[in-house]
């Protein structure tokens, strides 16, 4: 497992980078970056910060962050797989245009709007700030009328 950590290693050291340079750059601690150098995953709580780490620091020294994180992925046997769940559809038996299912499905894409209710809502808003803007300057100037009078 230290093929990762050497090649990272090596980058590094021909960079005259230490690790504090490092670690104020990318705001990954010294000791994470160590492991990772070392091949001890097992110090960084959990494989998804390992995999980031893995990215960022690879990335940083101008290296392919996601060609690292495939290589770690291989020597550890950890495999980007993930599991896909049925969708089983019933129609409901007393209307026969209803569709059950388990999940909830919503309309991703929100319609535009025209340029014509854009600009007639610009307007609008305009007019709103201009009133809040009128009302401010009223009370500022009653406040002030206040202040050198009495």
């Amino acid at each position: 497992m230290a093929e990762l950590g050497e090649e990272l290693r090596r980058e590094r050291v021909r960079r005259n980078l230490t690790f504090k340079d490092v670690e104020q750059v990318l705001h990954i601690k010294t000791t994470y970056l160590e492991a990772i150098e070392d091949g001890k995953y097992d110090i960084i709580p959990g494989q998804v910060y390992v995999k980031g780490f893995i990215r960022n620091y690879g990335n940083y020294l101008d290296l392919d962050g996601n060609r690292l994180v495939k290589a770690y992925q291989s020597q550890v046997g950890d495999i980007d797989t993930f599991s896909l769940r049925s969708v089983t559809r019933q129609k409901a038996q007393a209307t026969p245009n209803l569709v059950q299912s388990e999940f909830v499905e919503y309309q991703t894409s929100k319609k535009r709007m025209s340029l014509e209710t854009r600009q007639r809502k610009r307007q609008r808003s305009i007019v709103q700030e201009r009133i809040v803007l009128g009302i401010i300057l009223f009370c500022m100037a009653l406040f002030l009328l206040w202040l050198f009078l009495f």
